[in-house]
């Protein structure tokens, strides 16, 4: 008979502690024991903090090297100390596509990004040209070779850091929350891409993610880290997901959707637990009452709302004379309605939330705010009345520590130092930063990052507030928080308005939705009415909420069931 091969261990973490600091008592993270084997797909889960980019930096041999840190215990690469690894040497093996891929450009185009790149791997540069149409055409990014970096959207620069990385030809591909610039549709390819990257490539891969679910059906094992910087789950998803559910839950960690519904309508009444909503599928006709979160969801009725807060008439914007990024937008937001703004990368929807804000300045078109043009508000008294939360939260970042920065407002304005003190340390409380009071903001987590950018906004009580991307990071339970009180500021009359990836988010939240379409506004009205617009769905590279994607799919198994 012949011998299953089993595939060998490619790293081996072994009682691995880490921190940026001398803090031996309570590192960052500690104690730490896991292997990744050849081939193998790893989901790496754990709230915001835990630790999990920078045990990404560890992996690869750059922390605790490049930063004042210390570490304890070992990682061995194909059997061989981290320790021992000439400087550079282990990243040819093993690559990192950031959770910013800013952080990782040097060059201006796309293409002399890449050539950058094989010029230090020492390609022959006859090769080049080849090999960087390969892995452009691998991202889908080949019509976009000649582009300036800065000028592409969040998700197109995922792309071009990924490109980059695939020059390497790794051993282990490390992803750091690669989808959250990601609109719907192509994350939901992107996601196909690293299947089939991992394939043809023969790939290790370690996916470090909040929103778990599109990743599910290739992860082989399930890592979860806790608050204290530990691995306290080392398992097969179905074993993790289930018999430790609560666990997950207690520490923030998003379970995905499938298994809350399914935990929902009793876990016993499957032969098999569910984990993609192809099993669920299968599964819905013998459990005709399932509902997925629709308790959570507003109904689709219409609220009437008074007085006009924001309102874009026949809105231009480009740059430097070239294709309008924005044409002919014509937009309104309410006093204490809850917009969304979607649509697919490269639509306009950060450019048009920074014209809303006063940030950028149309060529072409009308701006009020609330009783008067853009024009004849004074800048302060702008940033008193309308708040903005920035894609990259770093964009906004002025101070050296987390109170500094809370707190600068407060001083602008000239409030008096006990209600600075106590309003700054209430917004730190609340958002989960008071451990963080000194910190340099810069310092801190990307979800630690994010918070930190929406409190800055909450030092004073603005008509309206925007935010693009505002649950980029987050962990279940920081984002539950961070609607909370979002959702308790709109009953108080505030209006607000989301950029946002998150079906999900637009369904259970927004009075109403536009759709950014190619510069353009496509649609304006409720969620439930986009639902029901498919054809646009496609056009916009939206994707169906998982509400309605399990709804269509129980339908169509009671009508097969029907003609059966």
């Amino acid at each position: 008979m012949k011998k299953k091969h089993r595939n060998r261990t490619l790293v081996e973490v072994d009682n691995y502690s880490f921190d940026y600091e001398e803090n031996k008592d309570d590192p960052l993270f500690k104690n730490l024991t896991f292997s990744i084997k050849e081939k193998e797909t790893i989901l790496l889960m754990g709230p915001s903090g835990a630790g999990k980019s920078t045990l990404a930096l560890c992996l690869n041999g750059l922390y605790p090297e490049a930063v004042e840190g210390w570490a304890e215990g070992d990682i061995c690469f194909k059997g061989k100390s981290i320790k021992n690894f000439m400087p550079g040497e282990l990243n040819k093996s093993i690559g990192v596509v950031f959770q910013d891929p800013e952080s990782q450009f040097c060059m201006i185009t796309v293409e002399n990004e890449l050539a950058f790149t094989m010029e230090n791997l020492s390609i022959p540069t006859e090769e080049m040209d080849d090999r960087m149409e390969l892995v452009l055409q691998a991202v889908g990014m080949t019509s976009e070779r000649k582009r300036n970096i800065h000028e592409l959207s969040g998700g197109q620069k995922q792309k071009v850091a990924l490109a980059s990385v695939l020059l390497l030809n790794p051993s282990l591909l490390i992803l750091d929350e690669p989808t959250a610039n990601l609109d719907p549709a192509s994350r939901y390819e992107f996601i196909g891409l690293i299947e089939k990257l991992k394939r043809e490539w023969g790939m290790s891969v370690l996916i470090i993610e909040h929103q778990l679910d599109d990743w599910i059906a290739q992860t082989d094992r399930v890592l979860a880290m806790n608050s204290r910087g530990e691995v306290f789950i080392d398992s097969p998803p179905r074993e993790a997901f289930y018999e430790r559910c609560t666990e997950l839950e207690q520490e923030g960690i998003h379970l995905p959707k499938v298994v809350k519904t399914a935990v929902n309508m009793g876990v016993e009444a499957f032969q098999k637990e569910p984990l993609t909503e192809e099993e669920l599928g299968l599964l819905l006709m013998d459990n005709p009452g399932v509902q997925g979160e629709s308790g959570e969801i507003k109904a689709g009725v219409k609220q009437k709302f008074n007085g006009s807060i924001i309102a874009l008439n026949d809105l231009y914007y480009h740059r430097k004379k070239k294709f309008p990024i924005l044409s002919g937008v014509n937009l309104e937001v309410n006093k204490g309605e809850f917009i969304g703004i979607v649509g697919e990368n490269g639509a306009g929807k950060s450019t048009l939330l920074q014209i809303m804000a006063g940030i950028l300045t149309p060529q072409k078109g009308e701006r009020r705010f609330i009783d008067r043009d853009y024009e004849k508000w004074g800048q302060r008294d702008l940033r008193r009345e309308l708040g903005f939360v920035f894609q990259n939260p770093e964009h906004q970042f002025i101070a050296d520590t987390v109170y500094d920065e809370i707190s600068f407002g407060m001083k602008l304005n000239e409030k008096d130092e006990g209600v600075i003190l106590d309003q700054t340390e209430e917004l730190m409380r609340k958002f989960h930063l008071e451990k963080k009071k000194w910190a340099n903001p810069f310092s801190l987590s990307g979800g630690q990052k994010r918070r930190l950018s929406v409190a800055t906004m909450l030092d004073e009580t603005p008509g309206v507030l925007l935010f693009d991307e505002p649950t980029f990071g987050q962990d279940a339970k920081t984002t539950k928080e961070l609607m909370k009180m979002v959702t308790d500021l709109r009953d108080q009359g505030m209006a607000i308005v989301f950029v946002t990836h998150d079906m999900d988010l637009v369904d259970r939240y927004c009075d109403r939705v536009y759709v950014l379409n190619e510069g353009k506004i496509d649609f304006d009205g409720s969620p439930a009415e986009l639902w029901n617009n498919r054809q646009l769905i496609r056009e916009a590279k939206l994707r169906l909420p998982y509400r309605i994607r399990i709804k269509d799919r129980k339908e169509v198994k009671e009508e097969v069931a029907g003609h059966a």
